[in-house]
């Protein structure tokens, strides 16, 4: 079967720069798997993304779909006549060229027909449409009169196998070899001989570099060589990194300089008005100190650098130079004073406003702080001004330095530098992997926020749904979860959510349902937690199985099982723990208590005895919350069990024997249950 080049481009106005990656991604996972469909072999596949265009190149594709039969099972040959009738019509045959196969049933009318491969070049334009239509655009755009709908603007498009052209329109526009290079260093448009040139084209005759991958590796090094030459550390952000990257053809990093006289605004305020507002890197000392320096990534190569630097400088400096008036302007005002403002601020319809909720996190705070070992003073006080730098005006500005503006601003009014600490803290961790809160009084204003949310929330009936999730619930649960843990403390979820609930004024869910339905909420997402770890799901649903509401609890439980499993008695013990279960739910527990008079076997006597061991040595452990021993003597009975289910006949006929035995299996399930249960870990 003959094999062709393929090669799509699609060019647009320019499209959005945090989008191309996932546009082009999209792009080649669908016609990917739309090729796999029709059964069209190929070999390497290249995706292009630049601002311009969306483009593509599979090697080797097949010309062909290859020749394929297809076989239909009709009536029996004892149906109907109309029956066989209607079956040779739909498959637009007559009656004559039905075949009859035997089959173990009878005889049956069949229909058989070859079906020859349909031509690559009749099919790709099917392929290529439902692709564009299920690219992820949020929303689209019409441009002209047409009534055609894309995320921008297309402006061209080349859509070819080998050097022949597929007969088809996209978006009004007809399909040609000719395409358009960088918007201001492109000579104007040119014809791409082939798939195989197409990048090489691109970057002599149209002055772009079609690969994003190869300009993001362009503009990194540029960027390191820029920090070599400045004897600075260059600070590279990924997504700005990518987002750079989608909005140059032909990159050209230049370094510009800023008044020394801004680096007396926190290095966070000056990051996030350089990178956000213009898309500039920036750069360290060796201390990891903020330079008066910036790095912007150009797209023309200019014949004189200097007055692109220049007017960089320029646009930058009122940015900066905004960053310090509100820096100066807020330290005229203690945060304590701003709180009263947040009275006017809405937290929730129904939960009051901030002021509200940062009154209610104060109280339940001191509370936290009084189970963890923490100063209840300080964390407190800590609380109370937790959301005052929401009304600073560099926080309404740059809204993503909350809580660090914050930790600023209260150093400056002479607070105690833990509080200080926390009210940047409190915020962490903000993202999967991110820092916890470094000390105990930051932890527990961390935790107070975020049980107040969750408590408020599931008490006016709101919690998340599959889809939705505007309080960003399950990442405030997984970062509670996280700081109880990870930090060691030893905390009651169950007691917390009624002293949550309690500091609610009017809330419209049934204290016992919310306490409830948060439980459950918080204690499923410890699933994804674990899973993260690696840890298996058998020994989560272990624990699940006999969990208590403290987090800590539950954590040092799947540690203990986890390494209990790596016993080689482990599995054995599990499987007839197992054994076990199935035989009391099918008979029931047997005597209300044991008789050891009863017990005339060895095999049940050793267990007997080996579990009133067991039974008297864990006591102390599992109440000193000592799982992991509580385990390893566990083990301890893997053998005499084994022993047991050899030796004994479980359910005998004399009936008292028979309850005693039971009764044992019964005490013996529920000393192999105490730190979770064993049996779902059975395989």
């Amino acid at each position: 079967m003959s094999h062709a080049d393929f090669l799509f481009e699609l060019g647009t106005e320019e499209l959005p720069p945090k989008s191309l990656t996932a546009l082009s991604n999209a792009l080649e996972s669908s016609i990917i798997s739309q090729l796999k469909v029709l059964g069209l072999n190929h070999t390497e596949v290249i995706s292009y993304a630049t601002p311009r265009r969306l483009a593509l190149t599979i090697n080797q594709l097949a010309s062909q779909q290859a020749d394929r039969s297809e076989s239909r099972r009709g009536p029996s040959v004892k149906a109907p006549e109309k029956a066989v009738e209607g079956f040779a019509r739909s498959c637009k045959v007559s009656l004559q060229e039905l075949a009859v196969v035997d089959t173990d049933k009878g005889q049956y009318y069949e229909f058989e027909r070859n079906i020859k491969g349909a031509k690559t070049l009749d099919l790709l334009a099917d392929v290529i449409n439902k692709a564009l239509a299920a690219l992820p655009v949020a929303k689209r755009m019409r441009w002209g009169s047409s009534r055609n709908e894309f995320v921008r603007p297309v402006q061209w498009f080349i859509l070819s196998l080998g050097n022949e052209l597929i007969d088809t329109q996209l978006f009004g526009l007809t399909n040609g070899h000719q395409t358009r290079g960088h918007r201001f260093h492109s000579s104007g448009e040119f014809a791409i001989q082939s798939a195989a040139t197409y990048a090489q084209q691109l970057r002599t005759e149209g002055h772009v570099v079609a690969c994003f991958y190869e300009r993001k590796a362009m503009i990194r090094e540029q960027i390191s060589e820029q920090a070599s030459k400045l004897n600075a550390t260059a600070v590279i952000d990924e997504k700005l990194l990518d987002e750079v990257t989608g909005l140059v053809e032909w990159p050209v990093c230049l370094t510009g300089r800023f008044d020394e006289a801004f680096l007396q605004v926190p290095a966070q305020a000056l990051i996030s008005s350089m990178k956000e507002h213009q898309k500039y890197f920036h750069f360290v000392d060796q201390d990891g100190a903020i330079l008066p320096l910036f790095l912007t990534v150009s797209n023309i190569v200019s014949k004189d650098p200097a007055k692109i630097i220049e007017g960089n400088e320029r646009v930058i400096r009122p940015r900066l130079a905004d960053a310090m008036f509100f820096f100066d302007t807020d330290k005229k005002f203690t945060l304590e004073s701003r709180n009263q403002a947040l009275g006017k601020v809405v937290f929730q319809a129904q939960l009051g406003t901030v002021l509200d909720k940062t009154q209610r996190v104060a109280q339940l705070a001191g509370h936290i702080a009084t189970s963890i070992g923490a100063d209840v003073d300080l964390a407190q006080r800590a609380a109370s001004l937790c959301k005052a730098d929401l009304n600073t005006e560099m926080v309404l500005e740059f809204s993503e330095l909350q809580g660090l503006m914050g930790h600023v601003y209260a150093l400056n009014d002479g607070e105690d530098h833990t509080v200080a600490a926390a009210l940047e803290q409190h915020y962490w961790p903000k993202f999967a992997g991110d820092r916890l809160p470094q000390t105990d009084v930051a932890s527990a204003v961390a935790i107070a926020d975020r049980l107040d949310t969750l408590v408020g929330l599931f008490g006016i009936g709101q919690p998340p749904t599959g889809s939705k999730d505007p309080y960003a619930l399950r990442r405030a649960t997984v970062g509670l979860l996280r700081i109880i843990i990870e930090n060691g403390y030893a905390l009651d979820l169950a007691t917390l959510v009624q002293t949550a609930y309690a500091l609610h004024a009017d809330l419209s869910t049934d204290e016992v349902d919310v306490e409830q339905q948060l439980l459950s909420f918080v204690f499923d997402r410890l699933r994804a937690y674990y899973d993260d770890q690696n840890v298996s799901v058998d020994i989560y649903l272990a624990v699940m199985a006999n969990k208590s509401n403290s987090p800590l609890d539950f954590d040092h439980r799947v540690q203990a099982v986890n390494s209990f499993l790596k016993l080689e008695s482990a599995q054995a013990l599990a499987a007839n723990n197992k054994r076990v279960s199935n035989i009391l739910a099918k008979n029931g527990r047997g005597s209300a208590q044991l008789d050891p008079a009863l017990l005339t076997q060895q095999a049940e006597i050793d267990l007997a005895q080996r579990l009133t061991a067991v039974q008297a040595a864990n006591a102390l452990v599992i109440a000193q919350g000592n799982y992991a021993d509580a385990l390893e003597q566990l083990a301890q009975l893997a053998e005499p069990l084994e022993a047991f289910f050899s030796d004994i006949m479980v359910m005998t006929d004399d009936e008292t024997i028979k309850n005693n035995r039971l009764r044992l299996l019964s005490a013996l399930q529920v000393e192999l249950s105490r730190v979770a249960d064993i049996s779902l870990l059975a395989h």
